[in-house]
């Protein structure tokens, strides 16, 4: 039995609101400097954050209506889709750790006997560790990390 993790919108629209305030904030100044007669340059430098913080408002508005399955967890292995799509076998997995389990941007890290596939690599951290975020995925990290548990017995989890 697979599990499939997709977008949650709940955790976007947040995002979605502060991104789209801040356009709204920026906008007001650069209305307000342009009827005050303000500098150009500065009213310009004012506008353009506002148009940034809509157009970053609209793509995160685009991907909080996104449903598709974004990470898939059954007894073969997990295989993310956000990262190359390439399946990883329980096999490969030594590890697996939860690092902030509480409230906030969570991370499931992936510790693997051997160097990651070329789309999984993580040119930050390197070594043999998959990282994978979940934060604005549809399931908690523990209950990602029960559902590993389930699927891949010999997988050792760190808390």
């Amino acid at each position: 039995m697979s599990v499939e993790l997709r977008n949650s919108p709940t955790n976007k629209f947040s995002s979605v609101a502060g991104s789209l305030l801040m356009a709204a904030i920026f906008g007001f100044y650069a209305l307000k400097g342009l009827v005050n007669g303000a500098d150009g340059g500065r009213v310009f430098f004012v506008a353009l954050l506002a148009l940034g913080f809509l157009g970053f408002g609209g793509y995160l508005a685009r991907g909080a209506f996104d449903t598709s399955v974004k990470v898939v967890l059954d007894e073969n292995g997990f295989r993310d889709r956000r990262r190359g799509d390439v399946l990883v076998p329980w096999d490969k997995v030594q590890s697996v750790r939860l690092s902030s389990p509480g409230k906030g941007s969570g991370v499931v890290s992936f510790e693997l006997n051997e160097a990651p596939p070329d789309a999984l690599a993580n040119a930050l951290f390197g070594g043999n560790t998959v990282r994978m975020e979940i934060n604005s995925l549809d399931m908690s990290g523990p209950d990602i990390v029960a559902e590993i548990e389930r699927l891949a017995p010999h997988v050792v989890v760190g808390r």
